[in-house]
């Protein structure tokens, strides 16, 4: 799956990302990889709900103990249909 410049995130692929962030081992861009971006939108998302805290390192994290944390519930992935991409601006 191809990155698109500039494609919004929607409401599912956010909580998704959150998720990856809070309940899995997964590394940024593994997570990147996975949603089809690079690591820079992973990264502000992490930092808008202070999901991770790298405290200055990169392979090391902590937790962040706000409730936000704890509140992403699993969504399943699903994949986005071929005329998703062309619908958004």
């Amino acid at each position: 799956m191809a990155g698109t410049q500039g494609k919004r995130f929607s409401e599912q692929e956010i909580l998704r990302i959150r998720h990856l962030l809070a309940k899995t081992d997964m590394t940024v861009p593994e997570i990147a990889l996975r949603m089809g971006c690079s690591g820079g939108p992973i990264l502000s998302i992490n930092r808008r709900f202070d999901i991770r805290r790298y405290n200055g390192k990169r392979s090391c994290w902590q937790m962040a103990s706000s409730p936000d944390a704890e509140a992403v519930t699993p969504q399943p992935y699903l994949l986005p249909r071929s005329n998703d991409f062309t619908q958004r601006v």
